[in-house]
């Protein structure tokens, strides 16, 4: 996403807590209550206030950590390790460490579409959709046979039960890696995402912003990346590339000082982002054109 935040105070904090730990008896650890995400999309604040600026979005299934609990809010880490503030009624939480977590087991519909409708009935004409599961989303598969031939019956994290079209899943297994995409595959993705609008803080095609597209493009393609535009720069699992050395699927990262946008690369000397630039919409642009050249700070190659 993002401006490039100043993080040494927290590291300062983390290796001042490190310190503390090493010297103190060891003791048992608690383990983290964590809750399931009910709504398609659910937006992440800075602090327990829906006033507040957005710093991230956690959407459908995702099973999260609670950290922290203030006035009718959650503090959330998400999959990514991205915390943020939600109200406490968009999740609900797992009585202990040895419920079940939602799509954890059996067959899950992963969605392939950008954006997959959940119908009360296996129709799309009888009533509107019930929900909607972003790209990457595993839904449960309930079990039996299937509703009709175009059709799968999926549980919702609520615990409801609908249907959603075989078009907009692929199935697989619950604890089944992500295949690898290919630098094709992931431009190919990320082409999917053209038009859709920017949106500070979002991570799905019904608003993105510029380290939440490729984070999410990286996601479905079995890389997972940081939440920030600046983590994906100093991540260390990225190879540093030169200009001469670009290759379909790097990616981009810009800046005046520090970096606060990234983008990805397709070949020929475009790249696509989601950027307010011109319009605040996902969107192609030519590395050569200015103020691309002048703000460009290195480029990555994630792996």
């Amino acid at each position: 996403m993002k401006a490039s935040r100043s993080r040494p105070a927290a590291r300062a904090a983390g290796a001042l807590l490190a310190a503390v730990l090493a010297s103190s008896p060891a003791a048992a650890v608690e383990p983290r209550a964590e809750a399931v995400v009910l709504n398609a999309v659910e937006n992440m604040y800075s602090k327990p206030d829906a006033t507040a600026d957005v710093v991230s979005q956690a959407t459908l299934g995702e099973v999260v950590a609670i950290l922290e609990r203030s006035g009718g809010f959650l503090k959330i880490e998400t999959p990514d390790r991205y915390p943020g503030w939600i109200p406490a009624g968009e999740v609900q939480e797992y009585p202990d460490a040895a419920t079940p977590r939602y799509a954890s087991g059996g067959t899950v519909a992963e969605v392939v579409g950008l954006m997959a409708n959940v119908y009360r009935e296996p129709s799309v004409t009888t009533a509107r959709p019930k929900a909607q599961a972003p790209l990457g989303t595993r839904l449960e598969v309930a079990r039996g046979p299937a509703p009709k031939e175009d059709w799968h019956e999926v549980v919702l994290p609520g615990g409801e039960s609908g249907y959603v079209q075989k078009g907009d899943v692929r199935l697989t297994e619950a604890g089944a890696k992500r295949r690898r995409g290919t630098p094709a595959e992931v431009v190919a993705t990320a082409r999917r995402f053209l038009g859709a609008p920017y949106l500070w803080g979002g991570m799905t095609v019904h608003g993105v912003d510029c380290s939440g597209f490729v984070s999410r493009v990286f996601f479905v393609n079995g890389v997972d990346l940081l939440r920030d535009a600046d983590m994906q720069f100093e991540d260390p699992r990225g190879l540093a590339v030169g200009k001469d050395e670009l290759r379909p699927g790097d990616l981009l990262f810009f800046g005046k000082e520090s970096v606060t946008h990234v983008g990805l690369y397709e070949g020929d000397g475009r790249f696509i982002h989601a950027t307010t630039h011109d319009a605040p919409v996902v969107q192609e642009s030519r590395f050569a054109d200015e103020p691309w050249p002048t703000l460009f700070l290195g480029a990555r190659r994630p792996r």
